[in-house]
């Protein structure tokens, strides 16, 4: 039976003795040779209905190059049609265009699913998709995988990551659709979608910030994603337009994602193969090339003013410690948004922690850097984060070129004077409900090596967490693991209430041996007996509306969120909330929710 790093190195190796698809290293690229791509803006129809935007987002293979010295391959993307029927559709060969939204304007999102219905990566699909290996848990009674598709390898949903929406049109795994319009147990759509459509509705009835939308298919997240079929969402308001910021060409989506490259161009995705004992499939996926935008190793230039830059990190698994820069100097960075909108106060720092997932709000100062000069957007977080020992480092992401003349006066609110709105935090009260979500790493039955829980429970498992709409919570995520999970828990924005350590080994074996003698009630472990020191605060770039955060090894990582359902549409049949509404929580490491970090919810009235 192999440690989770013997195994990581076996995986390394038999990649590198050519079991899987031969890839190249970040060796063979020239850097900060390809401009950077401006990823477009859709354009909304709004003459349909009054007081809402619509939108028609088509799922597509289409060519795409990932770096000059690279073939012109396969990607996966989504394009926006042109309302007036005169354009070319919006979109890339990978990635999707921007979503711009007004707080409290309804988005009404055809998603149409034309792709192939043989994967890209279909070389990868049978060592990667464990569920569908006969034997290998957890397979429900009779056998049966919750219904899965068969005689096919694509399926896809879209879900609007950090959206406060319906479960209709939350994109839950299970409401998959392919493009022949076979469809999932759990598949939604408003009226008038075609059997390989979903017609979801967004409210957009929340703070100004950027989401992103992502392919959100059972057991095809990770594949799909690394594909291609992510995009962002941007939700503006009145108020984020009075503060002076950025805008226009000055405001930069950055789309940080870590990829792996056949000699050809094409995305490689590691296929470990089948040992005589178990299927060795990828806990993790850590490229070897930075890729933003599509492009890898871009440059980018700027003129010596104020920007903001509008970053996610879109990658599997790889966590980014990111500075502008060089190794010895580092540019100030003002951090001025997460995930959920803005924070509250412009924090000033050198350095940058993102999880997958991660959505950063910052302004760069440019005018600091010498006319003609360069920096780089540096990196270096361990992969996996934060042990390391198992992935490539990509120390350089990609380069600032400050050779533009200053075409006007900068008029924007220097940062440190930047009034922000406040950030009300939320606290517990004696009516706040406290429940504890363990997670897990261990072997099964099967000695696969990496198996991924969430309170000892498979994903497909009877929902055992029932949230009474307006209720305040803490959950309470207890790290056992060795790594840092970023945890995303659908329909809420919530704060980081606090962290404090344990005895995490002596917890993770008194909670396994309760586990294995059948959970008896009342005798699980206290957790308060295993907790040391105090609670600690969340770090100051942590602090926040967010809709993920990093659960840290050895440590009980708490958030605090009001559980409310979604309102309905005014005008909009089908865009109520009725209960019970299942939602879902999951490791935002695409590889672990795809293999089983990954439970289901129901809010209840």
């Amino acid at each position: 039976m192999f440690t989770r790093r013997e195994f990581l190195s076996l995986a390394a190796a038999t990649a590198v003795a050519g079991v899987g698809e031969a890839g190249t290293t970040a060796r063979g690229l020239r850097k900060y040779v390809d401009p950077l791509p401006r990823l477009p803006m859709a354009v909304p129809d709004t003459s349909s209905h009054s007081g809402r935007d619509h939108y028609v987002l088509t799922m597509r293979e289409r060519p795409w190059r990932f770096h000059k010295d690279l073939g012109t391959t396969a990607a996966w993307g989504y394009w926006a049609s042109d309302p007036s029927g005169r354009a070319v559709p919006a979109g890339l060969g990978c990635l999707g265009p921007i979503l711009v939204a007004r707080r409290d304007r309804p988005s009404i999102v055809r998603y149409r699913n034309e792709l192939p219905t043989r994967h890209l990566l279909h070389r990868a699909i049978d060592q990667t998709l464990w569920r569908q290996l006969p034997g290998v848990p957890p397979d429900p009674p009779g056998g049966r995988h919750m219904d899965m598709p068969s005689g096919l390898t694509v399926w896809n949903v879209v879900h609007l990551h950090g959206g406060w929406n319906p479960p209709q049109s939350d994109g839950n795994p299970l409401a998959w659709f392919t493009p022949q319009g076979q469809h999932g147990p759990l598949y939604a759509t408003l009226p008038g979608a075609a059997p390989n459509e979903a017609i979801y509705a967004y409210g957009n009835r929340q703070r100004a910030t950027m989401l992103w939308y992502h392919d959100h298919a059972m057991d095809l997240t990770h594949l799909n994603n690394y594909a291609g079929l992510s995009g962002l969402y941007v939700i503006r308001d009145e108020a984020e337009e009075t503060l002076g910021l950025p805008r226009g060409r000055f405001e930069i989506h950055l789309v940080l994602q870590d990829r792996t490259f056949n000699p050809d161009g094409s995305l490689s995705y590691p296929v470990k193969g089948v040992t005589a004992y178990h299927p060795i499939w990828s806990p993790e996926f850590f490229g070897d090339t930075p890729v933003v935008n599509g492009k890898a190793y871009p440059f980018l230039t700027v003129e010596p003013r104020r920007y903001r830059l509008r970053v996610l990190n879109g990658s599997n698994s790889r966590f980014y410690h990111l500075w502008l820069g060089d190794e010895r100097t580092r540019l100030p960075l003002w951090l001025i948004g997460v995930a959920g909108g803005l924070r509250g106060n412009a924090l000033r720092t050198t350095t940058l922690l993102m999880a997958p997932a991660d959505r950063m709000d910052i302004i760069i100062d440019f005018s600091m850097v010498p006319r003609g000069g360069t920096v780089t957007l540096m990196n270096d977080a361990p992969a996996p984060y934060p042990a390391g020992g198992g992935g490539p480092a990509i120390p350089q992401i990609m380069q600032f070129r400050v050779t533009e003349p200053l075409s006007r006066r900068d008029p924007t609110t220097p940062p440190d004077e930047l009034d922000l709105p406040p950030l009300e935090r939320l606290r517990p009260d004696s009516r706040t409900f406290w429940r504890e979500r363990v997670l897990t790493e261990t072997t099964d039955r099967h000695d696969n090596p990496i198996h991924l829980q969430i309170n000892g429970r498979y994903f497909f498992e009877p929902v055992d967490d029932f949230i009474r709409a307006g209720s305040t919570e803490v959950w309470e995520y207890i790290n056992t693991t060795e790594d840092a999970h970023p945890m995303h828990v659908h329909l809420v924005q919530f704060q980081i209430h606090n962290r404090q350590r344990f005895k995490s080994d002596l917890y993770r074996g008194d909670h396994g041996r309760w586990l294995a003698g059948g959970r008896p009630k009342g005798r699980e472990p206290r957790l308060e007996r295993y907790l040391i020191g105090p609670p600690l605060p969340p770090e100051p770039e942590q602090q926040g509306w967010r809709d993920s955060f990093i659960a840290y090894p050895g440590m009980v990582n708490r958030i605090i969120a009001q559980y409310t359902k979604a309102p309905p549409i005014p005008g909009i049949d089908g865009t109520a909330t009725t209960f019970p509404a299942d939602y879902i929580h999951h490791c935002h490491i695409l590889e672990h929710e795809d293999n089983d970090m990954m439970r289901p919810w129901q809010l209840i009235s």
